[in-house]
């Protein structure tokens, strides 16, 4: 997983360090582009609680940083040396081409840089530059509607094949934004519509992903009486495919109880399940 920190609260980070398999690597970004931890503060406050757990023996953690353009070039020489990473091991996450690609490609090139993580983007100037054994890519299929009634029209719809080529193109792994896209959107509003998003392997072993949508969505009263309606057709389709994961069978619960669980935990349920979905293909 790759973890993108926005709060200067950082008890849920270490939760989320402390729960998890100490064999699982969790590259956590140091150099946050959005929330409360953007800028030279909000860098140093996650360099030192990475550099806190190296010292309690999690060494699954990997400083991982951003590299969107040249100030991130030169926070990254900044930090690495700062805080002993370059010798201890980190890894970049290449979102755009910048000016001092010479100077990154030395570091990316470096024998402690253990991933170059590049935006599907980029892909092809970018992977000549650095080491074939480090290099991995990142994918954004989620289409995004500007409101949830407009999945309506598109309720099924080709997510990803890439599980089934990264190995033979060379690559060392990939991943995607889940199922919520790139796009960073803080807080939100009441919907007038509630959409469900549950990816799902078809028979040709693609990815794609389907939309349940609410049906009355004239206003946003009765979010709860949305999200039953949007369940009923989800509950539907994974008894049809007989799909089971950790999300489906508590989506399964809550429609055995007539439950509503709040639109957060609702999202947190569909990635959940792609995560799962992913893991299951690897």
């Amino acid at each position: 997983p790759i973890i993108e920190p926005l709060k200067k609260d950082i008890k849920s980070i270490q939760t989320m360090v402390t729960t998890l398999p100490k064999n699982l690597k969790i590259q956590l970004i140091i150099n946050s582009q959005y929330g409360e931890l953007k800028g030279t503060s909000g860098h140093k406050i996650i360099a030192t609680l990475i550099s806190k757990f190296h010292e309690l023996g999690y060494q699954n953690i990997i400083p991982s940083f951003i590299i969107s353009n040249n100030e991130d070039f030169n926070s990254l020489k900044k930090l690495i040396t700062e805080y002993g990473f370059d010798s201890r091991g980190f890894s970049l996450i290449h979102l755009n081409q910048i000016a001092a690609i010479e100077g990154l490609s030395e570091i990316a090139s470096s024998i402690n840089c253990l991933y170059n993580i590049i935006s599907i983007n980029h892909i092809m100037a970018l992977r000549r530059k650095f080491p074939k054994q480090t290099i991995a890519y990142l994918t954004d299929p989620f289409i995004r509607q500007i409101k949830n009634s407009a999945y309506t029209d598109v309720i099924d719809e080709n997510f990803s094949n890439e599980h089934l080529f990264y190995k033979e193109e060379g690559f060392v792994g990939y991943g995607d934004y889940l199922t919520i896209g790139s796009e960073f959107i803080d807080g939100g509003r009441l919907p007038w519509a509630v959409a469900i998003h549950l990816t799902y392997q078809d028979s040709d072993r693609n990815i794609r992903i389907r939309h349940f949508v609410s049906d009355s969505n004239s206003d946003d009263s009765d979010t709860a009486g949305k999200f039953a309606e949007a369940l009923d057709k989800l509950i539907k389709f994974i008894e049809t495919r007989n799909i089971h994961s950790i999300a489906t069978e508590v989506f399964r619960d809550l429609y055995s109880r007539g439950a509503f669980p709040g639109l957060g935990t609702i999202k947190k349920l569909s990635i959940m399940h792609h995560i799962e979905l992913i893991l299951s293909l690897m």
